[in-house]
């Protein structure tokens, strides 16, 4: 893929330039965006990290503006990082959003 500039992407990597990064923490069942879309770019996914902080283990749903794009499962008391992954975003403008099921006393952070 080319980069805004031209400049040529393999991926999983990309051009500094055309990264950006995305932090969030869920507590409870409540959809959450990871990260707002662009208008004018698909924001693909190229890793994705999960920390679970409870002695629950759960699962985290990830949403391309709505739509289920995977579930990961998320053990107790431990990080899962999924690197080198790509997850093409759908469409240019969509949220990716970040949802797990209603566990009180359960908070999972999420970089990616």
């Amino acid at each position: 893929m080319n980069d805004p500039f031209g400049r040529t992407v393999m991926i999983p990597f990309a051009v500094r330039g055309a990264l950006t990064t995305a932090f969030t923490q869920l507590s409870t069942g409540t959809n959450t965006t990871l990260i707002a879309g662009d208008a004018d770019y698909p924001l693909d996914i190229i890793q994705i990290g999960f920390a679970n902080n409870s002695g629950a283990a759960t699962s985290v749903t990830l949403t391309d503006d709505g739509t289920t794009v995977m579930v990961f499962p998320i053990p107790a008391n431990t990080a899962v990082f999924h690197p080198n992954i790509l997850i093409k975003q759908s469409t240019k403008g969509g949220n990716w959003q970040v949802d797990l099921p209603d566990i009180t006393g359960t908070t999972i952070t999420i970089n990616a």
